[in-house]
């Protein structure tokens, strides 16, 4: 019976050597971008790869095009696609890259949608862990309900308004108005006054000839 419990030592070796291989085929691009010399073309390929959503690779992936780094043809309008890109995910590097070219520099609308959006998740987040969480304890019994007290309709009655009697009306007063002074005259002596009566005025004049006196009224 043959026993594999050890390997011949080269056999050993050369097995460490393909792991070894393996391993650095499947490195990540953020460990090439992080052990790579800036700018190589492992480099550049690695910022490539990330460069959606980051305004860092974006600007690195636009230089390495500016640069004719190999692979990366050198187009004008290729890095400044990158430029532009990089600039509207917030990267200052970008933005100074396309003023240094004379190109307009856009506002940074993408990092500022991104991170309404990502408020907006942790939000949520926030709002459905509270509701999971949420434990509501059982309340008070609730008292049973009060008897429902009967209606009572009245039946409606036609108002008819007390009638006012009209008041009476009063005669006015007797008003004497005195028109004019007693002028003596020898024996004769007259005096006039006016008299009203329910709004009905007359003049009445009273004449005394030696004491002997007689009404007249106009």
């Amino acid at each position: 019976m043959t026993r594999f419990s050890s390997l011949p030592r080269p056999r050993l070796t050369a097995v460490l050597v393909v792991a070894a291989l393996l391993g650095a085929c499947q490195a990540t691009p953020q460990l090439t971008l992080a052990s790579s010399p800036a700018y190589s073309p492992e480099w550049c390929a690695a910022a490539k790869s990330l460069a959606p959503n980051s305004g860092s690779n974006l600007f690195a992936t636009g230089r390495c095009h500016e640069l004719g780094i190999a692979g990366f043809p050198k187009e004008e309008n290729v890095y400044l696609f990158y430029y532009t890109q990089g600039a509207r995910w917030g990267s200052l590097q970008a933005a100074e890259a396309l003023a240094r070219l004379g190109q307009p520099v856009p506002d940074a609308d993408l990092q500022a949608e991104a991170r309404d959006r990502a408020d907006q998740r942790r939000a949520d987040a926030a709002m459905a862990a509270a509701i999971r969480g949420r434990v509501d304890p059982p309340g008070p019994p609730r008292p049973s309900p009060l008897p429902m007290t009967p209606t009572i309709r009245i039946p409606s009655t036609t108002f008819q308004p007390t009638r006012i009697q009209p008041t009476p009306m009063r005669p006015a007063p007797s008003l004497t108005i005195p028109t004019q002074s007693t002028q003596p005259q020898g024996r004769t002596t007259s005096q006039s006054r006016r008299e009203c009566v329910n709004g009905v005025c007359k003049t009445v004049t009273t004449t005394c000839v030696n004491g002997a006196c007689t009404t007249t009224s106009q």
